[in-house]
């Protein structure tokens, strides 16, 4: 049988009971592409390999993340009610709490790497 928990403060939701689905697409935004002849006919080689030469060391879940994540998360009711009243700075059952930060939330969903003091 699964077993579905609030994402935001971890109660076991029984099946039939309320729950929010939320869903988070983070894309990278770029300004539309201009594209002239001059483009078109120059020599890109030497741009492709700087490129190639930057990325080289990147993870590449890093990379990946860098362009697109999605994030699916179920809340219970009074989760939904914190994430819909400040989703920028969702405190699952912690509304006072003023050190809350969001990078840390998703991380320890399993989203993200940890940074090298928190392994």
């Amino acid at each position: 049988m699964v077993t579905i928990r609030c994402d935001g403060c971890g109660a076991e939701l029984p099946k039939g009971a309320l729950r929010y689905s939320v869903k988070i697409d983070v894309r990278a935004a770029y300004d539309e592409l201009e594209v002239g002849l001059m483009d078109l006919v120059r020599d890109h080689r030497n741009e492709l390999l700087r490129a190639i030469e930057a990325l080289k060391d990147k993870a590449p879940r890093e990379l990946e993340d860098a362009v697109y994540k999605a994030i699916s998360l179920d809340l219970c009711p009074r989760c939904q009610r914190a994430f819909i009243h400040d989703p920028l700075h969702f405190r699952p059952g912690l509304a006072t709490e003023k050190d809350f930060n969001i990078d840390d939330f998703l991380r320890s969903l399993g989203y993200g790497k940890l940074n090298p003091e928190q392994e």
